[in-house]
């Protein structure tokens, strides 16, 4: 990484965020992303189209092409303010080379992907052919949270979903040190889940999206409600979004302990199979979508609901089925009708609908009763 180069400075003075530009030799662009730079971001797959193609063959001829944005991980960035402030140039190239395994890519993924398939291709690019480079260096999370869902959706077309994918890829390691135990791992390992606390990093993106959009359907078939929720959304304020990033923070923090315990009471029994239900897609959305829907108003609610729960869990025997789950699993193959529904909408529908309502009632309600209810009022609307 001999050849990094900080070419000049800046700063975004509506959020604070202090940018470096740079160059880098582009046969070196690894040295500072390194090899797996892809882990975390499977939403954003390789493209093929035309333009994608082109720009391979340019810089094989050696164009020089738009600039990569990267971040640094915000836990990491605090440690570099006074030295970008200072514009200590050779300071900030110390640093980097120490903290490269935590820089993101946050815009020029497909750009990457080129690059990496021309040198995995052994073509030789030409001598002092560079890269621009653009590095965030922010650790405020509120601001990064802004950054991120507001700033990026007026300057690229790019959906809520992938802004969102790209503030966890860039706050993993915050999300991880500020929840004990917290691991997230790449959606192809989710077979590897030997304990509990282990979450693919796709299932926290569609959680905190099901939160900010009060609903477990992160797929809509309704382009256009999903259209005006977003909107609703870009129009908060910056202490909006930072409150409701940090509520889900908490939440989750709540939630892998209710994971932990699950896990403990299900775990190496008969009913082993539901020792990973907490993980479950479909659960986790729904369960963060009906927090979402009450927490502006109901917050004292849900923490008692989640204490009651956790409570509960905390004092099974390990095998006791404590949740009912053996019983909820008969519910579901009711409601969860091919012949009438998407299984899949289904069994969301009587999760969110049970989860809401066992919140709003503090917990005192049983999961089971929510169930019963709302497959009752699910299979009710089935006959109208």
């Amino acid at each position: 990484m001999k050849s990094l180069e900080i070419i000049g400075f800046t700063k975004d003075y509506r959020t604070n965020t202090n940018v470096m530009y740079a160059q880098i030799l582009v046969n070196e662009y690894f040295d500072l992303i390194g090899e797996n730079y892809n882990k975390f971001q499977f939403q954003r797959k390789k493209e093929t189209h035309k333009g994608y193609k082109r720009l391979k063959e340019d810089l094989k001829e050696g164009a020089l092409i738009p600039s990569i944005t990267l971040a640094i991980e915000p836990s990491i960035a605090q440690g570099l303010v006074s030295i970008i402030e200072n514009e200590d140039k050779k300071g900030l190239i110390s640093k980097i080379e120490d903290v490269k395994d935590n820089i993101y890519i946050l815009d020029g993924l497909q750009r990457t992907h080129k690059i990496k398939e021309l040198l995995d291709a052994k073509i030789e690019f030409k001598q002092n052919q560079k890269l621009l480079l653009e590095i965030w260096v922010e650790p405020n999370i509120s601001h990064l949270v802004y950054r991120l869902i507001v700033l990026n959706s007026g300057q690229k077309p790019m959906s809520m979903r992938h802004q969102i994918e790209l503030l966890f890829t860039t706050m993993r390691v915050t999300l991880s040190n500020k929840i004990s135990g917290l691991e997230v791992i790449v959606e192809n390992e989710e077979s590897k889940r030997k304990g509990a606390k282990q979450f693919p990093f796709d299932r926290l993106v569609t959680a905190y999206y099901s939160f900010l959009m009060k609903t477990p359907e992160v797929d809509k078939a309704s382009i256009v409600s999903e259209k005006l929720l977003e909107e609703k959304i870009m129009d908060e304020s910056e202490a909006y979004l930072s409150e409701s990033f940090t509520s889900f923070t908490n939440y989750l923090k709540k939630y892998t302990e209710l994971d932990a315990q699950l896990f403990r009471v299900y775990n190496n029994t008969d009913l082993n199979t539901f020792r990973n239900w907490f993980a479950d897609t479909n659960v986790i959305n729904s369960f963060f979508a009906a927090i979402g829907r009450l927490n502006e108003s109901r917050a004292d609610r849900i923490d008692e609901a989640l204490n009651t729960m956790l409570a509960t869990l905390t004092t099974a025997k390990n095998g006791e089925d404590i949740l009912n789950l053996e019983k909820y699993k008969n519910i579901k193959s009711e409601v969860a009708d091919p012949n009438i529904y998407n299984v899949g909408y289904a069994t969301r529908l009587l999760l969110y609908g049970s989860f809401t309502e066992y919140l709003r009632d503090e917990g005192k309600t049983s999961l089971l009763d929510c169930w019963v209810e709302k497959s009752i009022d699910i299979q009710n609307s089935k006959k109208k």
